[in-house]
């Protein structure tokens, strides 16, 4: 969403509820999924067997909130994982285009089961595990042991997707703050970080005073605590103020942990901020119930309707709805919860003066862009990854087992259009691709070479060719100098191999190059390893000059004998003796990638790299992107590229060799040839 239809969008969720009427969809539909739990922790009172939707009722549920146009759908328990079809209902709304987030006490995550989460996009599915504090502490509240099966099912995700191949999936963790834990509550922070959480949503206890659960009464915060409750919260507030952007983060703003211990005093007033119950969310209980909170906190109370009978729309444009809303905007009842506050929305005369802010910004810009030179990098390297899905191993074997005919340049429209093959993952959007060459030609920014590449085949992108047509015309508007597609050749065609413009390199074996007959440059890659004889492959490939070790920037048809690359120092030496004797046998002069000069990371200033999600990194050996900058979805890649972070990376480089991260720091690729 741009900035613009962000802003029209929050002028719209103001007028609706300065007017109680829905001029806009909710920010998010929710729904219980189930009410069972495998636990039974001491705190909780909303666990209980009771009456479920069906698979295919929340699937119509999701059906219709994507025709809806909203873009968050939130499956609640619960525990989601009772359910035996909770991954065939994630799957299902993912792939319905949804940014889908689930809370789980982890101890029901088996390997198959994180097998099956590995297969959905880990861009739109997150979890927030559910952890009260450290081992002792959290099993104390869930149960004995209960610590041990979270973290082993925290750890089989990240695992799974590590053998997917999939890109850092976001696992936060809940944990509430209690008189058992608070003694050592930051070491506990500091552990979920070790241990590779993304951040944490610190929780307190819901109930009040004499409201609490009796088993759960331990847990409260008495008079005795709130002294080192206050030094805490002050403590975790200073330390969200102070945290980067990216890495462990604390999900809470410094304003409610500053809160903290009126709530627990008794002390806390109604939310200053407007509550947007009932603007913000559709709520649907397991029984199908429509719910929200009835003023004092009770959503089970606050019921009025239900997906059996009515349609999401209609729920949401219901008079029961209108009455419920106006118990809310007159609401007094002192409350914690947070989730219901949609700041960007609370004043009319903010959003006036967002709305001419942003219209002096533009028109600044333009004046600037008009005014400024345009920034060339002539030896930087634009990477987009337009799909991580390749053509070769065990994934790919598993998404063509099924299907009715070999998957091949001809049948691969057909297969793909047909449903037989479903990759449960996504591609970088055209509209992603759009917006990037916007920012680009806004920065005045050129790259030497626009790269199609990474982790999977571009060619199977189901929009290639107009994307490829859309990115020669920029090329030719002077948004980059070169456009290359890296590729094992499987999948090319002739009316993609006919586009001129293209420099393609092309890995070996592939038996579709006469197709590139007429392509600008061709370069065929073979990788330097035992049993490859470079003086038979030149014979097989004449008119092709050979080179070895760097790729040469000149040439239109080159045979390129590259150095396979490898973390362990013992390793790279028989890769450069490899490369070395195919040098030799070639009588070539090689850059061999020699270890014993000194290491400098080119990384901050040549090989931006964005997924196909759209998430940056610094280069291509961050798989799993734990060296993430930025995101173009979010925000601009040029704006990255200026930044603070990247400035610090390419002072660290100055310094050190390499950047100051822990996959930068024994990383031996800088030495290599390859890049």
């Amino acid at each position: 969403m741009t900035p613009a239809d962000a802003l029209l969008r929050d002028a719209r969720m103001y007028l609706s509820r300065k007017l109680n009427h829905s001029l806009a969809p909710p920010d998010r539909v929710s729904v219980n999924v189930t009410l069972r739990c495998n636990l039974t922790c001491t705190m909780c009172t909303t666990c209980y067997d009771a009456p479920e939707l069906s698979c295919a009722e929340i699937k119509g549920i999701i059906d219709q909130t994507a025709a809806w146009g909203v873009e968050v759908f939130n499956p609640l328990g619960g525990e989601p994982f009772m359910r035996g079809d909770i991954e065939e209902i994630l799957s299902y709304a993912v792939r319905r285009g949804f940014y889908v987030t689930v809370t789980t006490n982890g101890t029901l995550i088996t390997p198959r089961r994180a097998r099956a989460i590995a297969a959905i996009p880990s861009d739109r599915l997150h979890f927030n595990f559910s952890l009260d504090g450290d081992e002792i502490a959290n099993d104390l509240v869930r149960g004995q042991g209960m610590w041990q099966r979270a973290i082993a099912g925290y750890q089989r995700i990240r695992a799974a997707d590590a053998e997917a191949g999939n890109s850092r999936r976001k696992i936060l963790s809940n944990t509430i703050l209690h008189a058992a834990n608070l003694d050592r509550f930051e070491a506990i922070l500091d552990a979920q970080a070790a241990l590779g959480f993304d951040g944490v949503q610190i929780l307190n206890l819901f109930r009040a005073g004499p409201d609490t659960p009796k088993e759960a009464a331990a847990l409260w915060f008495r008079p005795r605590h709130l002294a080192a409750l206050s030094a805490l919260s002050g403590r975790l507030a200073s330390r969200a103020e102070q945290q980067p952007d990216v890495g462990y983060c604390i999900q809470n703003s410094p304003e409610d942990l500053r809160q903290i211990p009126s709530y627990y005093r008794d002390d806390l007033t109604p939310l200053e901020a407007p509550c947007w119950a009932g603007w913000k969310e559709l709520y649907i209980n397991a029984d199908g119930a429509a719910i929200m909170c009835d003023g004092k906190l009770d959503f089970l109370a606050g019921a009025f309707g239900s997906v059996r009978e009515q349609t999401l729309q209609q729920l949401w444009r219901s008079p029961a709805l209108r009455a419920r809303r106006e118990v809310v905007k007159t609401c007094t009842t002192p409350c914690v919860q947070n989730c219901y506050l949609r700041r960007e929305s609370d004043s009319g005369r903010s959003l006036l003066s967002s709305a001419v802010s942003m219209a002096s910004r533009r028109a600044s810009r333009r004046l600037s862009a008009l005014r400024s030179r345009v920034e060339a990098l002539p030896d930087a390297r634009l990477c987009l990854e337009l799909t991580d899905v390749p053509t070769d191993g065990p994934r790919w074997q598993t998404l063509t087992a099924s299907t009715p005919e070999p998957a091949t340049p001809e049948s691969w429209t057909r297969l793909r259009d047909r449903g037989y093959l479903d990759f449960g993952r996504g591609f970088m959007g055209f509209e992603v691709v759009r917006s990037v060459m916007a920012d680009l030609r806004s920065a005045r920014m050129r790259f030497g070479c626009l790269s199609l590449a990474w982790r999977g085949e571009p060619l199977l992108h189901p929009e290639l060719e107009p994307i490829l047509d859309f990115l020669l015309a920029e090329k030719a508007d002077g948004r980059f100098d070169r456009l290359r597609i890296e590729t094992d050749g499987t999948f090319l065609t002739p009316s993609i191999a006919e586009k001129l413009g293209i420099e393609w390199v092309v890995t070996l074996p592939c038996d579709r190059l006469a197709l590139l007959a007429n392509a600008e440059r061709v370069v065929l890659k073979v990788t330097a390893a035992p049993g490859v004889d470079p003086v038979a492959l030149c014979a097989r490939h004449p008119g092709f000059t050979p080179a070895a070790g760097r790729l040469p920037a000149e040439g239109t048809r080159v045979l390129w004998f590259a150095r396979s690359d490898h973390d362990h120092y013992l390793e790279n030496a028989k890769a450069r003796r490899q490369l070395a004797r195919v040098a030799d046998a070639l009588d070539l002069t090689a850059e061999l990638g020699e270890e014993d000069r000194p290491r400098r990371c080119t990384a901050p200033q040549r090989t931006p790299t964005v997924s196909w999600d759209g998430k940056i990194t610094l280069c291509s050996r961050d798989v799993q992107l734990h060296n993430r900058v930025g995101e173009v979805t979010s925000g601009q890649l040029s704006e990255v590229w200026r930044s603070e972070v990247l400035a610090a990376d390419r002072a660290a480089v100055a310094r050190q060799g390499v950047p100051a991260r822990d996959l930068c720091r024994d990383c031996s690729r800088p030495w290599s040839p390859n890049h």
